[in-house]
């Protein structure tokens, strides 16, 4: 059976270097441990009201305080598991992007959730892109129990940019910190990352060249033993940097379709 396993460590490291609050961190756990019980029919109980936070409790390393911004998102890394003694996997990532709002007008209001809505129920979704998501990382559960994470905790938008697409924004000192916290807390026996953002924080963390992508899995290990998994990412803008892997002779026989398939191919290569 699927858990949301907490994490208290994890949850104090937030509210250090990202959310400036220790009872709205923890209020939005439990909101999302309401949300993922529900979901997975393991309560009855309708999820109390979303946890909505103001531009001002976030920490100030983030630069946006005096900012003019809009679509402000936070994303929340969750602990996923199906048993005890299990090998954790990290998954580093980026998001895809938050919708815009139509009147596009500055906003102090913070949207709170998981990255790729990953507490969601793969059998309740209707939207193909969400199924290919969740049957991913629903693979990969299978085997290990699943630390998600996105490499830029805080998205926004200012003017006609995105943050993740601002260098002084990706550059800013909190993301590393972050990141290296919750490696250490952790403890991830593989940390495996997709895309090109969330390759780039881990090699640099690790002190490793990053990788081009070629048609087979990157795959090597830290200075401190953990296997390193680099792929380009899952999202459907990324199809072209997948194909090679997805049609590489050498992975014929893995089972599955599309983003399933992509995931039982990292899996073989780490026990290969």
């Amino acid at each position: 059976m699927i858990q949301l396993k907490p994490c208290p460590e994890i949850e104090y490291m937030l509210s250090q270097e990202l959310i400036c609050s220790t009872e709205s961190v923890k209020n939005f756990y439990q909101w999302i441990n309401d949300c993922f019980r529900v979901e997975f029919g393991l309560s009855n109980k309708v999820a109390w009201k979303e946890v909505v936070l103001e531009k001002s409790v976030l920490s100030r390393s983030f630069n946006i305080q005096e900012k003019t911004v809009r679509t402000i998102g936070v994303d929340f890394p969750v602990l996923l598991s199906k048993g005890e003694n299990r090998p954790t996997m990290m998954v580093c990532a980026m998001d895809p992007l938050r919708h815009d709002s139509k009147a596009k007008q500055p906003s102090n209001e913070v949207g709170c959730w998981v990255p790729f809505s990953i507490i969601n129920n793969p059998s309740k979704q209707t939207k193909h892109s969400e199924k290919e998501n969740l049957s991913f990382f629903h693979s990969l559960l299978d085997t290990y129990d699943l630390y998600v994470t996105d490499i830029f905790k805080l998205f926004y938008r200012t003017e006609n940019k995105t943050s993740n697409t601002i260098n002084d924004f990706k550059k800013l000192p909190v993301h590393r910190n972050i990141l290296d916290a919750e490696i250490k807390i952790i403890k991830p026996s593989v940390i495996l990352t997709l895309g090109n953002n969330a390759r780039d924080a881990i090699c640099a963390i690790m002190s490793i060249t990053k990788p081009n992508w070629t048609k087979e899995v990157y795959k090597t290990k830290s200075k401190h033993g953990i296997d390193l998994i680099m792929v380009p990412h899952i999202s459907g803008a990324a199809n072209g940097a997948k194909a090679p892997i997805l049609n590489n002779p050498l992975y014929k026989n893995v089972m599955g379709k599309n983003n399933m398939k992509y995931a039982q191919i990292i899996i073989k290569t780490l026990k290969d």
